[in-house]
């Protein structure tokens, strides 16, 4: 329901916000859990962009985060 009411404030539910058919949909498909393990985000299975599948998704790394997870973990 978040993203639905998101994207009925900004006006785009006719467009995104719920899963259906004609929508776009942005959404990531992972192998674990990322609330258990923050790692599973960089392994994702699927990667759907405005409902387009990226067929070899890939993670660019940013030195700057990586620097911040490794001094939390």
């Amino acid at each position: 329901m978040v993203t639905y009411t998101n994207a009925k404030i900004l006006g785009i539910d006719d467009i995104t916000g719920t899963l259906d058919i004609g929508k776009q949909a942005d959404l990531i498909v992972l192998d674990q859990n990322p609330l258990e393990q923050i790692e599973a985000l960089s392994n994702m299975s699927m990667v759907m962009v405005k409902g387009n599948m990226i067929q070899n998704p890939s993670v660019n790394r940013i030195k700057e985060v990586d620097d911040v997870l490794n001094a939390v973990w």
